[in-house]
């Protein structure tokens, strides 16, 4: 099971050789070919005036953030070695995609010819459906990062099984997403992530 990273440190995950490190608010690298994220709760006090958890809109807004900070600070361009997988359809990133392309034609950010545009980095990066499969996030996610680059996912056990249940039957049904997609989703493109799966199931399908 992984463990807590607190902003700023590093914990070694249980049976294995793997370190977490929390490399900015809401982003945990490991020191090997992927990367994790969970966000903190909001350090903001307005946030929770509202009386409403911070799983429903600062959560998202924060990874928003997260990939913004990254790429303007060229983080994603030093480590180009380094997968990144960003929970929950990436917060609203897909929808403000165009913003990021009205920043990089203005040139706001200085280092645009090391990092590259945000739409060929949006296409680097990995993007999980947890709670966030619906048709029309998957339509932008197709759009913006590419079939192949969506990894199946449901928050379980943070939200209910049934729940869960019906994020698989909502992909498996979807008009967006061609069959070769949906089997993408659902396993093709981790494989293809995490090769270790690949091997592990496979030997598990020829020992049975």
């Amino acid at each position: 099971m992984p463990q807590e990273a607190h902003l700023g440190g590093s914990v070694t995950l249980s049976n294995t050789s793997m370190t977490l490190t929390r490399i900015g608010y809401g982003a945990m690298q490991l020191a090997g070919p992927q990367v994790w994220g969970q966000p903190n709760a909001s350090p903001d006090p307005i946030a929770h005036t509202l009386g409403l958890s911070d799983n429903l809109i600062d959560f998202t807004t924060d990874t928003n953030r997260v990939v913004a900070e990254m790429h303007y600070t060229n983080r994603f361009a030093r480590t180009p070695s380094v997968r990144y997988i960003f929970s929950h359809a990436g917060g609203s990133i897909p929808y403000m995609s165009a913003r990021f392309a009205i920043i990089d034609e203005m040139g706001f950010v200085q280092g645009g010819d090391e990092r590259g545009t945000a739409a060929d980095m949006f296409r680097r990066m990995y993007w999980d459906t947890a709670l966030s499969a619906s048709d029309p996030v998957l339509q932008m996610l197709h759009d913006v990062a590419g079939a192949e680059q969506i990894l199946f996912g449901t928050d379980f056990p943070y939200i209910r099984r049934d729940i869960g249940v019906k994020y698989k039957d909502r992909i498996n049904n979807s008009k967006k997403l061609t069959d070769s997609e949906k089997g993408g989703v659902f396993g093709n493109n981790s494989i293809k992530l995490f090769p270790r799966l690949f091997s592990v199931r496979h030997s598990a399908a020829a020992t049975s």
